[in-house]
C-alpha cells in the first residue's frame, strides 16, 4: 500500500504521519480499550476511531454502568459518575458496536435517551417499561433475530398496539414476554401476523404468573376474536386459518393443568403459551409435545427441558451432584449455530 502513496515514508517513526488508509487498517486490529486510548490523543484520531465498527458479543446496559464482552478474551466493565456521562458513553457504544446479544435494564425514569441506531441480532429487556422498550426497538437496525422482554418486577403498562406497529417486531422470527399482563396479547400478535402474512416458523411466546390475568382469559379472548377462523380446538391447542391458504397459526398451552373449575388453583399457577405460524398441511401427529423444550427458553430458572424426560433429568442431576457442578437448565436459543466470527 505504501509504495503507491504520495506521502514520504516517515511513518516508520511517527504515528501522526502515517497515512489515513494505514491508520484505519491498524484501528481495525485494535481491541476496544486500545481504541479508547487512541481516540483520546487528538481530534483527528477520535474521528478515525469513531468511524470504525467493532463486534461485541454481548453488551449489558444499566443506568449506573455497563458491561461488554468481546469473545474470546476481552471484557470491559465501566461505572458512570453521573447520568450525563452515562448517556454520552452509552450512545457512543451503541454507535460503534455491532452486537450479537444486547441487554437493557432500565425503568422509564432512567431512560438513556438513545440517539444512535442499534445493531444487534438478539435483544432483551429486563424490568423495562413501555417507553424504554419502544424507544430502543424503534432504533434497531434491520436483521434482529430475537426479542425478549422480562417484565418480572410488575411492569404491566405495555402499549401493545404501539409495540406491534414497529417493523422489527412485525418481522422478527422469535420473541417472547415473560410475566405478561396483557390477556389480549395472543390475539393481537396473531392478528398482526395475519395482516403481515408472516412466514412459517415465526414464534411468539409468553408466560403469566399469579399476578397477571388467569390463563383462561388469554384463551377466551383469543377464541372470541377468531371464532370464524378456528380449524380445531382441543383445549390445549387452538388452530386457526389465516388469509394465506398455505398458512395456519397454532396456539399451544404449555402446562396442561386440570383445574376442574378450581378458580383458586388457576389463579395461583404459572402458565406458558406459544404462538407459531405453521404450514396448513401440518398434521396433528406432527405437533411437538415436548413443551418444556420451549418453556425453558422463557424461564430457565424454574423449568428445564429435562422435565419432559424425568429419567434424563435424574441421571444428569446425580452426575452433577457427584461432580459438585451446577446444573445448567437451559440455553438462550438452542437452535442458533455457533458463529466463529464472534
Amino acid at each position: 500500500m505504501t509504495e503507491n502513496l504520495s506521502n514520504d515514508p516517515i511513518y516508520n517513526t511517527n504515528w501522526c504521519d502515517v497515512p489515513k488508509e494505514i491508520k484505519l487498517k491498524c484501528i481495525k486490529t485494535m481491541e476496544f480499550k486500545e481504541r479508547l486510548s487512541l481516540r483520546c490523543t487528538a481530534k483527528t484520531e477520535r474521528s478515525l476511531v469513531d468511524s470504525q465498527k467493532i463486534k461485541i458479543f454481548c453488551g449489558r446496559f444499566y443506568m449506573s454502568h455497563f458491561q461488554l464482552n468481546f469473545l474470546p478474551i476481552e471484557s470491559m466493565f465501566r461505572s458512570f459518575k453521573n447520568s450525563d456521562e452515562a448517556v454520552e458513553f452509552t450512545n457512543y457504544i451503541l454507535k460503534i458496536g455491532v452486537f450479537r446479544f444486547i441487554d437493557f435494564h432500565y425503568h422509564d425514569l432512567e431512560a438513556m435517551n438513545f440517539t444512535e441506531q442499534i445493531s444487534a441480532e438478539c435483544i432483551s429487556f429486563h424490568s423495562s417499561e413501555n417507553k424504554t422498550v419502544v424507544d430502543v426497538l424503534q432504533k434497531l437496525k434491520a436483521g434482529v433475530k430475537s426479542i425478549m422482554i422480562n417484565a418480572k418486577e410488575g411492569i404491566n403498562d405495555y402499549a401493545f398496539d404501539e409495540i406491534l406497529a414497529i417493523s422489527h417486531v412485525q418481522n422478527v422470527p422469535y420473541w417472547h414476554i415473560k410475566d405478561c399482563y396483557q390477556a389480549d396479547s395472543l390475539q393481537k400478535v396473531a392478528q398482526m401476523w395475519i395482516n403481515e402474512d408472516s412466514e412459517i416458523g415465526t414464534i411468539f411466546q409468553l408466560s403469566r404468573t399469579y399476578q397477571g390475568p388467569r390463563p383462561s382469559e388469554f384463551q377466551r379472548i383469543f377464541l372470541e376474536h377468531f371464532t370464524d377462523h378456528i380449524v380445531s380446538n382441543t383445549g390445549k391447542r387452538i388452530r386457526i386459518r389465516t388469509n394465506n391458504p398455505d398458512h395456519h397459526i397454532l396456539l399451544e398451552r404449555g402446562l396442561d393443568y386440570n383445574f376442574d373449575d378450581d378458580d383458586e388453583r388457576e389463579v395461583c399457577c404459572d402458565q406458558f403459551f406459544r404462538l407459531i405460524v405453521i404450514s396448513a398441511e401440518m398434521k396433528e401427529s406432527e405437533y411437538d409435545d415436548k413443551c418444556m423444550k420451549w418453556i425453558c427458553v422463557i424461564d430457565s430458572e424454574n423449568y428445564s427441558d429435562y422435565d419432559d424426560d424425568p429419567d434424563a433429568y435424574v441421571n444428569e442431576y446425580l452426575e452433577n451432584i457427584e461432580n459438585d457442578d451446577q446444573v445448567e437448565n437451559g440455553e438462550l436459543n438452542p437452535n442458533v449455530e455457533d458463529d466463529d466470527d464472534w
